[in-house]
Parts: structure tokens; C-alpha cells; sequence
């Protein structure tokens, strides 16, 4: 039985004897064709459907996704990188208030990572641009990734919060680190807490204005950047508010004191005209909420570098927030820096990053100021009655300028020995005979107190002797009793109560004292604290210090 041909789609074709194709044996054959092309067509869409569903997570649209100025997306992965744009790249301002990094700039401050706000090569950002203090992209749907925020911004609300909005990176040269802790910090995404600004802590019945600062480092640079805020001030025609002395890295005892415990500023004031304030006499720690206070960016603090560990203490311990902001020019410079806080001269009250880096023509600072800034009563007192207790008193004698008996000071020698964590500072910066600059040894104080007591008695008797004192934060007891072997006495705070009577800095203003009063004073080269005292040897008693 034939079978029909309906049921034989794929059947061999069969050509005629005569050589001719016939009809039905073509449409059997483009059939053939058009099913094996179908069926081809099919395994390709599927392949695709297939690789489609295993990338497609990994490859969204740039259409889906906004980035803002300032930054630019990897569009394979929608990786958020720090940069400018064409619009961007040539603006100081936009509407994110975007700050970069100048690379160029970045590299010339920071050799041999310098200053860096970066602790180590691994946690600077692979990017062409530094990343941006604060500039965050506007967020269009859920997908945008945001970049984390300060570490600061994660902590309880109250504890000091720092908030860097920067959007300027013009900058004088500034100089190297010398005493401050830069502090990198992690950051995080959380919102910041909006606290009352500190201009409303402040009494606006009256007409004054105000200029204030961050401290910075330790006690010696603190000393320095209230002088040089001092010129700010002065240039301005405003008050100085003056942070008190607060607690850096060195003692981390978390606690301060206003400066006028130690020295007299009302003597000070009438002395140079300079007008000035401390902290707690405007602010109440104990009463006060915490309060914004808006800083202007001076010497890089905040653009360049973070703030140092002395400014968050202080931060802290006045329950102040800040926000640090640019001004159009992020100077170092005195003249600089005047005239770019002039447009806020309507302001209540300015406050600066930094005043301890500006830069003063001639130092003038010590002229102006800082020969005035004269030891309190109490402090001195503090001094003498222990040289009472130690020394023998000289004679009376009569001056006859004033018709009156006076009791001579003892006289002494006294050696500023810096030790502890100067030293480490001290073999990584100075080889062979330029380390005795920075951390002689007690051989050599002991070879120069012999020549000192050579010219101050000449006939070597030993009435004629001066005693030593030695301020020194060394404590390492084979030193200590070189000292002793030697006739030399050296400044025991502990035993002499000295914290306990005039607090946590008493030791340190102590050994200034002792310093600046000495019939002759031996000190180092390297440290600002020598320095200070010799300043006070030749400004007060016409004397010159005898440097290492």
C-alpha cells in the first residue's frame, strides 16, 4: 500500500526520467531548508538569553544612574570615582560645593609623605584627584553609591563633630609637621546632628567682635599660634578669644587651664593695647549645650590635613562641633590671611584652623607680644618659696633709687635637658656631630656648666660655685644619678607638689620659670621650649643662652 505523501516531508527528492524537477520535490526542499534555519536561529537566541542572564547584574545601564559633578562612574561596574568634569574641572564652586585635591600641589607639600593626611601610601585613594573632603554626588535612585563621611560624623552626639566643607585649593607653602598628631580618620555615611551655632552663646548687647582659633600641638606651640592669633587680631581690630592650654598628644591627660593661670594678661593688655579674652569667660562648660562653630581654613587645617589631636581635645571639651570652611585663598601668610577674612568683617566672631603655622614677617610676634606676656604672682611665688627652702638667702641691700631694702634673687644655673619623646625625634633626623644639637648627652651639658662656672667665678671658690637645676621630662634613673654625682638637682615635680598645687601644666610653666630667671641658662638647639626661655633670658635680663 502506497503511502501518502503528506507523511514523507523529508523524503528523498525524485527527479523525473526526463531530467526536470518537479514542483512537489521543490517545496519539499525549501521546507527542509526553512526548518533547519529556524531551528538555528533558535539555539543562537537561546545562547544569548543564557550569557544575558548571568551578566546582566554586572552591567546596568548608565541611563539608570546619575552622577553628579564632580565625580565620574565606571559604567561596566558603577564604581563611583572621585574627579572633575569637563564643567567642573576649571570651577572653584558648583553646586555640590565639590573640593579636589590639586596633585601637583599635593605632591610638591608632601615629600616623602610629609603632612600627608594619609598614613601610609596604602590609604591614599588609587584616583587621579584626591578625594574630596566633603562632596558628596546627588543621589537619583537607590542604585548611586555614596561615598563614606568622617569618622567623626559617626560619633555620639556629644562628642565634638568635624565637618569639612571645602571647595577652594589655592595655598600658600606651609612648613613641615613639627609637634601635631595627624589623625587619619575612617569615615562612614551616617547624617550629622545640627547643633545651635556658637554665635548665639555669645552676648550680643554689645558692639564687640571676636577672632578665635584651634589649638594646636603642645604647650610651647600653643604659646606660639596665641601670638600669632595675637597679629591676627590686631590686624582686624578684633578680641582675641584664647583657647586654654589643652592636652596634646604628649600627656593625653584630657584636661586644660586657661593661660592666665600662669600668665598675668591684665598686666599683658595694658602693656601692649591688645585686646583679649579666654574661653571660660564667655562659655560655661558646665551650663553650656552643645554649639556649631564655623572655622575658615588657614595653613591647611582641613583641606590639606585634618586637625590635630590638641583641637579635637579641645573640640571636645567645650562641647563645639566645627565646621571647617574655605576661604579663597588657604594661606599661611599673615598679610594673606587678613585679607581674605576682610569680607567677613561684619561677622560676630571669626575662628581660624590654624594660627600656628601663619607665617609673620621678622617674628615679630615675640616683639609685640610675647615679651610682655610676664609670669603671674602666684607662679612666681611658687618658685621663690622653693628656692627659699633650697638655697640660702643673700643679704639685704639698700637701692638707693627707690630708698628701699631689697632681698637679692639666689642666683643659679639652670639646663633644659629634653629627653623621653624628643629622642626618637631626635636619631631620625640628626647623625653624628649634629645630634648634640638636638639630644646631648650629660657628658656634654657637664662640659659646658664647667665653662659657665669658669666665667661666672673667676677665682674658683667654692662660695663662688652656682647650683644647678635641671628641667628635664628624663626618668631613666642611671641618668638621673649622673645628675645627681655631678652636684646637679633636678626638677622633681612630684616631690616639689607641683601638680597638685597649681595643676596638670604647673610643671612645664614651672620649668620655664626656673629657666627664664637663671643667671645662666643651658638649653637645646632643636627645642622651642629652650627657645622660649631664651628669649626671656635676653628680652628680660639682657642675658644670652648658652645652646647645645
Amino acid at each position: 500500500m502506497a503511502t501518502s505523501p503528506k507523511y514523507r516531508p523529508a523524503s528523498i527528492a525524485r527527479y523525473p526520467s526526463g531530467g526536470q524537477t518537479s514542483t512537489s520535490s521543490r517545496r519539499y526542499t525549501h521546507r527542509r531548508l526553512i526548518i533547519l534555519l529556524a531551528f538555528a536561529l533558535l539555539v543562537s537566541s537561546g545562547t544569548m538569553l543564557v550569557f544575558h542572564a548571568v551578566t546582566g547584574s554586572f552591567s546596568l545601564s548608565s541611563s539608570s544612574r546619575s552622577t553628579g559633578p564632580g565625580c565620574r562612574k565606571d559604567a561596566e561596574f558603577s564604581i563611583i570615582r572621585w574627579g572633575t568634569n569637563k564643567d567642573s574641572r576649571n570651577s572653584n564652586n558648583n553646586s555640590n560645593g565639590n573640593y579636589r585635591q590639586d596633585p601637583e600641589r599635593y605632591n610638591n607639600e608632601n615629600n616623602n609623605g610629609a603632612g600627608s593626611p594619609w598614613i601610609n601610601d596604602n590609604d591614599r585613594p588609587s584616583n587621579e584627584y584626591e578625594r574630596p573632603i566633603q562632596a558628596h554626588p546627588k543621589l537619583d535612585n537607590e542604585h548611586d553609591i555614596q561615598p563614606p563621611q568622617d569618622e567623626q560624623q559617626l560619633q555620639r552626639p556629644h562628642e565634638p563633630l568635624v565637618q569639612e566643607n571645602s571647595n577652594n585649593n589655592s595655598a600658600d607653602e606651609t612648613t613641615p609637621e613639627e609637634e601635631g598628631v595627624v589623625v587619619n580618620e575612617e569615615e562612614s555615611s551616617e547624617e550629622v546632628e545640627e547643633y545651635p551655632a556658637f554665635e548665639d552663646s555669645l552676648d550680643t548687647s554689645d558692639s564687640t567682635q571676636y577672632i578665635t582659633y584651634l589649638p594646636y600641638a603642645g604647650i610651647t606651640n600653643q604659646f606660639y599660634g596665641m601670638l600669632r592669633g595675637m597679629e591676627v587680631a590686631k590686624a582686624l581690630g578684633r578680641t582675641l578669644i584664647i583657647p586654654p592650654i589643652t592636652a596634646s598628644s604628649h600627656d593625653k591627660s584630657k584636661q586644660n587651664q586657661p593661660w592666665s593661670k600662669f600668665l598675668d594678661l591684665d598686666r599683658f593688655q595694658e602693656l601692649t593695647g591688645a585686646k583679649v579674652v579666654e574661653f571660660h569667660k564667655l562659655r560655661d562648660v558646665e551650663q553650656a549645650e552643645f554649639n556649631q562653630l564655623q572655622c575658615r581654613i588657614t595653613c591647611g587645617f582641613g583641606s590639606k590635613r585634618t586637625i590635630d589631636f590638641t583641637a579635637k581635645g579641645f573640640l571636645k571639651q567645650w562641647k563645639l562641633n566645627v565646621t571647617l570652611s574655605a576661604l579663597s585663598v588657604d594661606a599661611t601668610k599673615i598679610d594673606t590671611i587678613t585679607k581674605v577674612l576682610a569680607p567677613h568683617r561684619r561677622d560676630k566672631y571669626i575662628c581660624i584652623s590654624n594660627t600656628y603655622k601663619i607665617s609673620v614677617p621678622d617674628k615679630s610676634e615675640w616683639e609685640r607680644f610675647g615679651q610682655h606676656l610676664h609670669f603671674t604672682q602666684e607662679l612666681e611665688d611658687f618658685v621663690q618659696t622653693y628656692l627659699d627652702k633650697n638655697l640660702e638667702k643673700p643679704d639685704a641691700v639698700y637701692d638707693p633709687k627707690t630708698r628701699t631694702t631689697i632681698v637679692p634673687t639666689q642666683k643659679y644655673i639652670a639646663i633644659h635637658a629634653r629627653r623621653g619623646d624628643f629622642a626618637q625625634y631626635c636619631q631620625d633626623n640628626f647623625k653624628g656631630p649634629k645630634m648634640v644639637h638636638c639630644l646631648p648627652s650629660t657628658e656634654d651639658f657637664a662640659a659646658r656648666i664647667d665653662v659657665i662656672q669658669a666665667r661666672l667665678n673667676p677665682t674658683g671658690s667654692l662660695k663662688g660655685i652656682l647650683p644647678v637645676f635641671v628641667a628635664t621630662n628624663e626618668r631613666r634613673p642611671e641618668e638621673l644619678k649622673k645628675f645627681a654625682d655631678l652636684g646637679w638637682s633636678y626638677l622633681d615635680h612630684d616631690l616639689m607638689g607641683t601638680a597638685d598645687e597649681l595643676g596638670v601644666f604647673g610643671p612645664m610653666m614651672v620649668d620655664q620659670v626656673f629657666m627664664a630667671h637663671a643667671q645662666a641658662l643651658v638649653g637645646i638647639q632643636m627645642s622651642t621650649f629652650s627657645r622660649v626661655g631664651a628669649l626671656r633670658q635676653r628680652d628680660w635680663h639682657n642675658r644670652k643662652m648658652e645652646y647645645l
